[in-house]
C-alpha cells in the first residue's frame, strides 16, 4: 500500500510482543508503554510513537493522555491481565 512506509523500509522489531503459550508476555507489553514514556518525555510526537511503536494511533493517543495526567507511572499497567479476582477466600465445589 503506497504512502503507508516509514521510508527506511526496515522494521524496528521493537514493537513486537511474542506470546508464549497463549499468554501475554506482560513485561514486553510494559517496556512498550515504558519506551513510548521516554519518547514522549524526549517530546517526540504521538504520531511517531505509533509507527516506530508499531501501535495504532489511538493507543498512541491513550497512552499520550495517561503519561500527560500521571507520569510514566501512569503506563505501568495493572501487573496482571484479565478481571480482577471475585473473592480473596478459596471456593467450593
Amino acid at each position: 500500500m503506497a504512502g503507508k512506509g516509514t521510508g527506511s523500509g526496515k522494521r524496528s522489531g521493537v514493537g513486537k510482543i511474542k506470546q508464549r503459550s497463549g499468554r501475554r508476555d506482560l513485561g514486553a507489553l510494559r517496556d512498550r508503554r515504558m519506551r513510548a514514556a521516554e519518547m514522549f518525555a524526549a517530546g517526540r510526537r504521538q504520531v511517531d510513537v505509533a509507527v516506530e511503536l508499531e501501535v495504532s494511533q489511538q493507543t498512541a493517543s491513550r497512552w499520550h493522555r495517561q503519561w500527560t495526567e500521571g507520569d510514566s507511572e501512569a503506563l505501568e499497567g495493572a501487573g496482571r491481565a484479565g478481571r480482577r479476582p471475585a473473592s480473596t477466600t478459596s471456593r467450593s465445589r
